[in-house]
């Protein structure tokens, strides 16, 4: 496959997944509010993410695989699942389900930087790991940790079973929803609306659990019915992941 080629493969690739980042939401709100959530909402975590963009692409004759990566919540390793595209004998990944907007693919073989909605993504590549960098507000902090190597798909998938038997986990009690609205990167994180633009960024503090759902009416124009929440809605700084514990 030529280079050219190559290039019209991967921008058609991220663009399907531009536009799962603009249609569907990364999200908790099944951990969070259970049963009571009314109706069911498009997205998820890192698990649902990753299915949506993995079955798309597999409709639009792309080469994509299930994959593992690594992500650290409060010193503990959790897998995070990813998305492998192979284009033309490389190797490629998608991270669709961390919470921020990483619109673009990681190559297993060349370091990348890009910067969108005023924050910045960049990898390095060593011993056969890709290791990702997310930076905003001048602050740069490791996001993600991919092995290149990849497994047999019945292998992952057989693995993907058992823990769905198992129950998904989320390692954060507090309320996460993100979406890319219009030139804009909405993030709801605890108690707090950030707001990234590529220009300018603004904050709504202090959102209160009985005012969620006129926030994800008015700044997503999603209209959703929520209960008590079975897990507190805290306020912290913790990156919000979709993710499932690290076996040990």
């Amino acid at each position: 496959m030529s280079a050219a080629r190559r290039a019209i493969d991967v921008d058609a690739f991220e663009a399907l997944m531009l536009d799962h980042f603009r249609t569907e939401p990364f999200h908790n709100l099944r951990f969070i509010y259970g049963p009571s959530l009314t109706p069911d909402v498009r997205g998820g975590t890192c698990f649902y993410k990753t299915r949506s963009i993995i079955d798309a692409g597999k409709k639009a004759g792309f080469d994509v695989f299930w994959h593992a990566g690594v992500i650290r919540v409060q010193e503990a390793e959790w897998i995070h699942w990813v998305t492998r595209l192979h284009v033309g004998g490389r190797a490629f990944f998608a991270d669709m389900g961390n919470g921020w907007p990483s619109l673009k693919l990681y190559p297993a073989d060349r370091e990348v930087s890009y910067r969108c909605f005023g924050m910045g993504f960049r990898t390095e590549i060593a011993n056969g790991r890709v290791t990702v960098f997310h930076e905003k507000h001048g602050k740069e902090a490791l996001q993600l940790e991919i092995d290149v190597r990849p497994r047999p798909e019945p292998e992952v998938l057989a693995e993907i079973e058992r823990r769905s038997s198992l129950g998904h986990v989320y390692p954060i009690n507090s309320l996460r929803f993100s979406q890319v609205v219009g030139d804009r990167f909405l993030f709801l994180r605890g108690d707090r609306l950030e707001i990234y633009g590529n220009h300018k960024f603004e904050c709504v503090d202090g959102i209160e659990d009985a005012r969620v759902p006129k926030i994800l009416r008015d700044y997503f124009g999603l209209d959703v019915n929520v209960g008590t929440p079975l897990a507190a809605t805290l306020k912290d700084e913790t990156n919000g992941n979709g993710c499932q514990e690290q076996s040990s």
